[in-house]
């Protein structure tokens, strides 16, 4: 398996070099289009064995940060190259070289330390099934081919190397392939081949008809292999079907301690906890104060009103569902865990206004609370302020109901509208909605691994204004990091059950859906009158009609919990 992915590298470098020598547009856009092929046959081993340092070979075209040490990088890879040949200007040639040169370095730099990793049964399994993930939330959705939309013929070349993984494992093993993973490759080929246009195509069927399958069939070839699989704890583990309904995901995977994840007790604890008002400095609100299990745990206001003071903190409540897949917490990304967000909010003189540890005291001292103290955490002779945020956090890592209608869908109990279905291919298609919410948590948190939370630069206003707008003055992220890139810069939250959470926006200036589909048909901050020199949305208008408007907010609907 090494050797022919070592093969690969050199024939990408080999096309690169082409690449490099190519001298007008269209033998640029050949050499190209080579590249990319040969790189989505490397690919699941890149991003699987490289996590992190794959963003520089084929990431989004914005800047590296590195908040660990405040370093900013700038973008380098196959996103940046696209941008530099698919352009209406001259094209820089020295640029251009410059960029090809570092990412040949890099290639070179995967190929040389791949030799002394391992590639056990076990890892194949997870590279596949990762790559038919990633196919499914990212490549179909355009997010690495922004300005070509190739991305629907690289899927293509992407099954192709899956297939050709499959068939030299099975050599490996003196197996053969399935006849019916043969015929599901076949398939798949044969539908994305007929159906090339990227804004026309069906992402809905192909994920549910094709690569769902697909992915099942997998799990059949190797299900006698897997046997050194290793038990870690990781966010998701599985196939692209049970992703899509939910499941596989460990709400667990981000809790601070291995002694922290949530059980029966522990979750009745929390829940019982969360509705308490005696955590906060004058008994008066609790946490479901400002996350209202019936508004989907927010408070269905512009500004949340906290009343220990009768003020107002400066942004509205988000959702709390599907809050465990994510390893960042507000929208400014401050806290690293959910305890710790706990945390801040009952130190905060404006929230609960009470330090942990009186917290604490007040409910170990009830005796109403003894039994589940007991029950929750059994082996703790004395309780500190970390098991009774344990518990909440617990509680709160415990809504994932995945019982939408999209869920549904996806699990063969409901069919989609017409409206429904076609405002989902657009999320996922032209309308780029998917490339920042990603597939199926339709939150910021990049499958397969679901490791990073993006945040985003995407220009809200003060007020409603479609043309001269005037940004929010909340800095966001900057607020924490102080890098002009995360100026104004705010987390990617879910949209599932957007239906329920409005006002929309961290400081609710938009009361409708409607209306948040025209910011983002517009351009978002730059589009309706901004200046932001580091927009990370796309500027341009989206183009879309007034019915397929109406069709993207009927399939955001359809993420509503039941």
């Amino acid at each position: 398996m090494k050797s022919v992915v070592e093969k690969q590298l050199d024939s990408l470098q080999s096309t690169l070099d082409n690449l490099a020598s190519a001298t007008n547009k269209e033998a640029l856009t050949e050499q190209f289009t080579s590249s990319r092929i040969l790189y989505k046959k490397v690919e699941p081993f890149v991003e699987y064995y490289f996590q992190g340092f794959s963003r520089r070979i084929n990431g989004p075209a914005l800047p590296d940060v590195k908040i660990d040490d405040n370093v900013v990088n700038d973008a380098t890879g196959f996103q940046v190259i696209e941008e530099l040949i698919f352009t209406q200007e001259p094209i820089d040639y020295t640029v251009l070289h410059s960029q090809i040169a570092i990412l040949q370095t890099d290639l070179l730099f995967v190929k040389k330390n791949l030799k002394d990793l391992p590639i056990q049964n076990h890892h194949v399994y997870e590279i596949l099934q990762h790559q038919i993930i990633r196919n499914a939330t990212m490549g179909l959705t355009g997010f690495d081919s922004p300005v070509a939309f190739a991305s629907i013929g690289e899927t293509k070349y992407s099954l192709i190397g899956l297939q050709e993984n499959i068939t030299h494992f099975c050599t490996l093993n003196n197996v053969k392939p399935t006849a019916k993973i043969t015929a599901l490759f076949q398939r798949s080929e044969e539908y994305l081949a007929k159906n090339e246009n990227f804004d026309t195509f069906n992402r809905l069927v192909f994920i549910k008809e094709y690569l769902m399958p697909l992915s099942e069939e997998v799990a059949v070839i190797f299900k006698n292999y897997l046997s050194e699989r290793p038990k870690t704890v990781t966010p998701f583990s599985g196939t692209l079907s049970d992703l899509m309904q939910g499941k596989g995901l460990n709400p667990d995977a981000f809790s601070p301690y291995g002694n922290s994840v949530s059980s029966v007790p522990k979750i009745a604890l929390g829940k019982r906890l969360f509705n308490d008002t005696h955590l906060s400095k004058n008994s008066t609100i609790s946490c479901a104060t400002c996350h209202n299990a019936d508004k989907a745990f927010t408070d269905g206001l512009k500004i949340s009103t906290i009343k220990v003071h009768n003020l107002a903190v400066s942004r509205n409540s988000p959702t709390l569902l599907y809050a465990a897949f994510q390893n960042d917490f507000f929208y400014d990304l401050r806290s690293q865990d959910l305890e710790n967000q706990i945390q801040d909010v009952m130190e905060n003189e404006n929230e609960f206004n009470l330090s942990p540890k009186e917290i604490t005291t007040r409910i170990t001292n009830n005796k109403a609370y003894q039994n589940e103290l007991l029950a929750a955490f059994p082996d703790k002779k004395e309780l500190t302020p970390f098991e009774i945020r344990n518990a909440i956090a617990a509680y709160v890592r415990s809504l994932m109901p995945f019982n939408s209608k999209i869920d549904n869908y996806f699990k063969g109990k409901e069919t989609l509208t017409k409206e429904e279905e076609n405002g989902f291919n657009l999320f996922a298609g032209r309308a780029k909605c998917a490339t920042c919410h990603f597939i199926p948590l339709y939150n910021g948190s990049i499958p397969p691994w679901f490791s990073v939370t993006e945040s985003e630069v995407i220009g809200v206003p003060k007020s409603i204004a479609w043309e001269n707008a005037v940004i929010d003055d909340d800095l966001g992220r900057y607020n924490t990091n102080q890098l002009e890139q995360f100026r104004f810069g705010f987390k990617t939250p879910t949209i599932r059950n957007i239906q329920k959470t409005g006002p929309y926006m961290h400081n609710g200036v938009y009361s409708t859906l409607e209306e948040v589909v025209k910011f983002y048909e517009l351009g978002g901050g730059n589009g309706i009158g901004m200046e932001l020199e580091h927009q990370t949305l796309p500027f341009d208008n989206l183009n879309i009609s007034e019915q397929e408007k109406k069709n993207l907010v009927l399939f955001m609907q359809t993420l509503t919990d039941r």
